[in-house]
């Protein structure tokens, strides 16, 4: 389509565009024409975005004078910005310096722009104002000393010397300013008085027919632009089509959810096939949050000599490293390995020491440990303070050790990310204006600041539908264009506060966002230019954003023609295909039974547990090995607390023996043996896990130990005499079939020979896990029917604070304190029906018995709902039983 800028007498212009977006699209077109005209060659159109033109011309002028100053960018800017608030004053009294170093450049560079003086005697001077000032005479004293200026100071060296740009005989050309601030309009007025010819085009009038939708809500609003663009598409396939949003940052995903959906429904098939795209987007995102440079940061960090067990799983599973594809398996292995170590970070030592260990079980060496191992060696081979520049060729240096970015060819986005990446290391380097030496944590620091800050979006072939920002959309021409998020909560944008700069000098200086008149002027002429832009364009706006009830802007109000009130829908691939689909439903609720020759199942006496509460929890994670990782946090989790007791109570039950040395040790002498128990467990536990016993954790941990296991002695003291025979003892037994290997808390042999089975807990305990057809924990029934001994009772030691007694059953009163025996049915009698129930569980496992039938608290700590997908069945969803399951997890 020719545009309407690109007439034959404006071919050899200068054009300068607010916007690189414009920029490149009229290249683009000029380059559409050329090629409709019939030419094989062409002169490329001299266009180039507002900074891009002035670094040109300075450029011009630095070759014409005698003295030639370094230009700072953006980052560099920054970096000096930081440096003068840091070393400031007012640091103390400042919560974000980053965030507050970065306003006082934009503010700096605002009153460049706006040639705002700071600050005239007569004004009255905040805190805050006092101290950008000062900031300011820091800054500008800085650019003399080290013969620098910045990109905001370029128009004004360029009137300083205008006679210099050669510009006699070329026509410049303004286009798609919706405003001129003075800075600009003082280099076109310089400009002209040198007899340059200097023209500022508007975008002129296009518009036909502006109507208004009213969407119910956000989803219904950015569905209905997704469908409306594919409907003017499929009727025009040459068409431009614009979606515009005024705050396109916060609703980039969900906006684009959408238009994927309608616009490239085949993209869910086959997502690496950019080729298909028919839309493009100018709103990047932070180059940070590409998969490709987060695995490059999370390398890096790798330098701080500590490592997050949940980051050390991503780059386990991270395609970026050396290995991914041939190590997956192994590398998911260890990640789950570390993961039910149980640290929250490791050590690179700690990670060395487990993953050796973890190698020699395995059986087979893991690349990704040799690589940290050569990062580490690199690492500790250079200086521990650096320039940035020296650290710049390290971070490339120790990435190359990883092989990042990976084996894999590279396609288009991941090869313009890494070309984005060089950029940051570039600008980094650049940074080293003084020679400042940084330690590590500080420059890979500055390196994050850089990567969070730069907003990238990969350039891709110019497309029929484009969403854009109110900004990126300046002097845009297309067919059809439809504004999204047109609420009087919105649009207008609220007037923002700077507070570095007095509100009376940004009035006084015509800046356009100093007040609501302004600003709302400036929105009235924003309205008019987006109306004037294309064909037919469509405001919508919704009637309900979340919480909020929202109304139409009366800026677009009063500029409809019509209000659209079609049923703007599209019927995707997917629902045609499930409308057409004939279901053929059948119920599949058996395996394959365990052959003869494999009559050894992992799982032990839970085997018979997951059984119990549901056969296909049983199944899965005995017979297909499914299990979820362990997440780690903070301190310990219960289950290892539980553990840490048990281990204690082991080693004190090891040294005491039986019951009458428990009576015969006097207090102090039972105090000391504690101390001494506690002191070996926390040792040995501390040696696997040195990241979470820290010195305080491991005092609190002792006091706690031994003030439970003292407790729990004086409930054992009133039992009868026993001797303890095993603690923690495995055992292999063969029950109906099955091969099973188990572990019991503890077996006590009375003074009669009888035995009673004892298993500890730290939590809630009940005899009540042992009734029904359905034990929730037939550990102690299962023990007590295999046994080899003759049981007398089994009982549940709750070492629960506030709650230390035994919970059992015994078959005769007397045996453990506050265990009656049950006079509905006798011991034998209690035996017989355990050993019916249990036979009736090894059964059903056997014969590969599946279905999924949980009891109703089975679900609340399982993890393998999304592999039953218990919660898509509508008879559970709509059952009281399970009411608020999900929200318990």
């Amino acid at each position: 389509m020719r545009h309407p800028l690109l007439t034959d007498d404006l071919h050899d212009a200068i054009i300068v565009t607010p916007t690189r977006r414009l920029s490149r699209l009229l290249r683009f077109r000029h380059a559409q024409q050329q090629i409709h005209d019939g030419q094989q060659a062409w002169k490329t159109l001299d266009c180039l975005p507002w900074h891009a033109w002035c670094r040109r011309s300075y450029e011009q002028v630095a070759l014409c004078s005698s003295s030639r100053s370094l230009v700072l960018g953006d980052k560099q800017q920054l970096w000096v910005w930081l440096q003068i608030v840091n070393q400031s004053g007012y640091r103390q009294q400042l919560l974000q310096t980053p965030a507050t170093a970065k306003q006082a450049m934009l503010s700096y560079q605002l009153c460049r722009q706006w040639h705002i003086p700071i600050f005239p005697d007569a004004v009255f001077l905040t805190a805050e104002a006092q101290a950008f000032r000062a900031w300011v005479s820091s800054y500008e004293k800085y650019k003399q000393t080290h013969r620098c200026i910045d990109e905001a100071e370029l128009p004004d060296l360029l009137i300083e010397h205008v006679e210099l740009l050669q510009y006699a005989d070329r026509k410049i050309v303004f286009y798609g300013f919706d405003s001129i601030d003075s800075q600009q309009q003082r280099l076109i007025n310089a400009l002209q008085e040198q007899q340059v010819d200097v023209q500022l085009l508007e975008t002129g009038k296009r518009n036909k027919n502006t109507a208004v939708y009213e969407a119910n809500d956000k989803h219904s609003e950015f569905k209905a632009a997704a469908c409306w663009a594919r409907t003017k598409l499929e009727s025009n396939p040459d068409a431009t089509i614009g979606i515009v949003s005024p705050r396109l940052k916060q609703v980039r995903e969900q906006l684009l959810s959408h238009l994927n959906a309608v616009l490239t429904p085949a993209l869910v098939l086959e997502p690496l096939q950019q080729s298909n795209q028919v839309w493009s987007i100018a709103q990047g995102i932070p180059l940070i949050d590409y998969p490709m440079v987060d695995c490059a940061m999370e390398l890096l960090a790798l330098g701080k000599r500590k490592i997050d067990t949940n980051t050390l799983g991503k780059l386990l599973h991270a395609e970026f490293i050396k290995g991914a594809q041939s190590e997956y398996a192994a590398r998911a292995l260890l990640d789950e390995a570390i993961r039910q170590f149980g640290e929250q970070q490791l050590s690179l030592k700690s990670f060395y020491r487990f993953a050796e260990r973890h190698c020699e079980y395995q059986q087979e060496n893991i690349l990704f440990v040799q690589l940290i191992k050569d990062f580490e060696i690199t690492f500790l081979s250079h200086p521990r303070t650096q320039t940035l520049r020296q650290w710049a060729v390290l971070f490339s240096e120790l990435l190359t050790i990883f092989g990042w970015p990976g084996e894999r060819g590279l396609n288009s986005v991941e090869h313009q990310t890494l070309s984005a990446w060089h950029d940051c290391l570039a600008e980094l380097g650049k940074l080293d204006t003084a020679n400042i030496k940084l330690d590590y944590s500080a420059a890979l620091s500055q390196l994050n600041r850089i990567v969070t800050d730069s907003f990238f979006q990969p350039e891709t072939a110019e497309t029929p539908v484009q969403v854009a920002g109110l900004e990126a959309c300046a002097a845009m021409h297309f067919d059809y264009l439809w504004v999204l998020d047109m609420q009087d909560d919105l649009w207008p944008e609220a007037a923002v506060v700077n507070a570095f700069i007095p509100n009376i000098c940004l009035h006084e200086a015509g800046v356009p966002t100093a007040n609501a008149d302004t600003r709302l002027q400036q929105a009235q002429t924003m309205t008019g230019f987006l109306q004037q832009s294309a064909t037919e364009v469509v405001f919508s706006y919704c009637l309900q954003d979340g919480d909020r009830e929202c109304r139409p802007s009366p800026l677009i109000q009063q500029r409809q023609d019509r209000k659209l009130t079609d049923n703007i829908t599209y019927q995707s691939p997917q629902q045609l295909i499930y409308d057409a689909m004939q279901i053929e439903q059948f119920t599949d609720t058996q395996g394959p039974e365990i052959s003869d020759d494999d009559k050894r199942v992992a799982g032990g006496s839970v085997l018979f547990k997951d059984q119990s509460l549901c056969p296909f929890r049983s199944f899965a994670r005995h017979r297909l090995q499914a299990r979820a990782l362990s997440l780690t946090d903070i301190g310990l989790s219960a289950a290892e607390r539980g553990n840490l007791t048990h281990r204690a109570l082991q080693f004190l039950w090891q040294r005491i023996g039986d019951h009458a040395k428990l009576l015969y040790l006097s207090a102090q002498e039972l105090q000391r043996l504690i101390q001494s128990v506690v002191s070996e467990t926390l040792k040995q536990q501390a040696a696997e896990q040195p990241e979470t016993y820290t010195e305080r954790f491991t005092t609190l941990e002792q006091k706690r130990l031994e003030q439970l296991l003292a407790q729990w002695l004086e409930v054992e003291r009133l039992r009868s005499p026993f001797r303890v025979i095993a603690t923690e003892e495995w055992q292999h037994i063969t029950f109906h079939d099955l091969e099973l290997r188990l572990r019991i808390d503890r077996l006590d042999e009375l003074a009669d020979g009888r035995c009673i089975v004892i298993d500890y807990k730290t939590g809630l305990a009940s005899t009540q896990d042992w009734e029904s057809d359905n034990p929730s924990d037939p550990q102690l029934p299962l023990y007590a029917v295999t046994s080899e001994h003759e049981i007398a009772a089994v009982a549940f030691a709750s070492l629960k604070p506030g709650r230390l007694q035994f919970y059992g059953q015994a078959e005769d009163a007397g045996l453990l304190p506050r265990v009656k025996v049950d006079e509905t049915q006798s011991w034998q009698q209690r035996l017989t029906e355990w050993q019916t129930v249990l036979q009736r569980l090894a059964l059903e496992f056997r014969t590969g018995k599946a279905n999924v039938d949980p009891v109703i608290s089975a679900c609340r700590y399982c993890d393998l709902a999304s592999l039953c997908r218990i919660y898509e069945r509508t008879e559970v969803l709509d059952a009281e039983a399970y009411a608020g399951i999900e929200n318990d997890d």
